[in-house]
């Protein structure tokens, strides 16, 4: 796993973790200065500075080595990988700031990201069309990452026709819906499906451990993948009904995915702050299945949904693969900060106090201090 890492793009992800650092500080911004209620440019710009800037263009930099070492095919035209991985990352980190700042280069910046990322995509797909010919195990995975691409590339379509909506003079009436379609296919569709998708294959790295529970494989991805469609759809639809059959599919795919992750980290050798990163990570997701239960019920939790989504279930397996590069009692601190902030975010949008998520967004700060001194003093160069 570290060899994967380490062979990811640097630069990128260097600019993933200071795009991680800026949203928190933004989040004290936003949470001291602005207040917490109602979806206002600024916390438009976090939501994005967190989903692109730190979540995707992480990964997006792993699956170029990822790939090949879980597939057996060598990307087609790795300079040209690396322009696209380039070029979103000028988006990635742009176009939150335009919402701070410069709305009016929002749909240009809109159309710089779809623009690059179905570069990557197309070329990501033509390096996975290889794998066809390879064994049952490879065609599986290149599958699976086929499929997760594809949705992130209609997640940025989506993405730019909203962007590019904002230029006319009257908002189209249409404009509420498919935010929120984009919004869940995003955090459920793309993110969601490819922590699923790359664990499945990375943890078995971080442990030496392989999963046991074959029928829980099966009901992550056939539920997962359709659920989150279903709900995507029911939300861009206005159907309540269809969005309560994809929300209960996901329902079942998180739960199915805690039983094998929970018992692959029981018989897990590796080490124990990396394996308590993956546990919390699995708790936060379960937790956000109730939040997002509770939301189409009609509670005000769609806010807190998002965000342990986000820095909860997302970010905290993202946090688990870079701690297994970490120093261990650094990265204890990190951890336990982290996980503060995950739980005053969602206590201080939960009830309404800013002061809470200023909170939150301190811990996380200190926690990212952390995990920087935690991977640096650990650091050691492959030849």
């Amino acid at each position: 796993m570290r060899e994967l890492l380490v062979r990811a793009p640097r630069w990128a992800l260097a600019l993933a973790q200071l795009a991680h650092a800026a949203s928190w500080v933004l989040l004290f911004w936003i949470a001291t200065s602005q207040g917490i209620v109602g979806l206002t440019p600024a916390a438009i710009a976090w939501i994005h500075l967190v989903a692109l800037g730190w979540i995707t263009l992480t990964a997006l930099a792993i699956l170029i080595p990822l790939i090949p070492a879980t597939t057996g095919v060598s990307w087609k035209a790795p300079r040209l990988q690396h322009l696209a991985l380039a070029g979103f990352a000028v988006g990635a980190i742009c176009f939150p700031a335009a919402w701070l700042a410069f709305e009016r280069a929002i749909p240009a910046l809109g159309g710089i990201l779809v623009v690059a990322a179905i570069f990557y995509v197309a070329l990501a797909l033509w390096t996975l069309a290889g794998a066809a010919r390879g064994e049952r195990v490879e065609r599986a995975v290149a599958r699976a990452f086929s499929l997760s691409l594809l949705i992130f590339a209609v997640v940025a379509i989506i993405g730019a026709t909203l962007a590019g909506a904002l230029a006319a003079a009257d908002i189209p009436a249409w404009f509420g819906h498919l935010a929120r379609a984009h919004g869940l296919l995003a955090l459920l569709g793309w993110l969601t499906l490819l922590i699923y998708g790359v664990s499945a294959r990375t943890l078995r790295l971080l442990f030496a451990v392989h999963s046991r529970l074959l029928f829980a494989h099966i009901v992550v991805g056939t539920l997962g993948m359709a659920g989150a469609v279903v709900l995507a759809a029911g939300a861009g639809a206005g159907s309540l009904a269809t969005m309560w059959v994809g929300a209960v599919a996901m329902a079942i795919a998180a739960v199915a995915y805690a039983v094998d992750t929970l018992d692959i980290v029981a018989r897990a050798q590796g080490a124990m702050v990396v394996r308590s990163f993956v546990v919390a990570s699995v708790l936060w997701s379960l937790v956000a299945a109730v939040l997002g239960i509770g939301t189409l019920l009609g509670h005000h939790w769609g806010d807190a949904f998002g965000y342990v989504v986000l820095v909860g279930w997302v970010g905290q397996m993202l946090d688990a693969h870079l701690a297994s590069l970490a120093r261990p009692l650094p990265a204890w601190l990190s951890f336990a900060a982290f996980q503060s902030a995950v739980l005053y975010g969602l206590v201080g949008l939960l009830s309404g106090i800013a002061a809470s998520v200023a909170l939150a967004a301190a811990f996380g700060g200190l926690g990212w201090c952390a995990a920087i001194v935690a991977i640096g003093s650990n650091y050691r160069p492959i030849e």
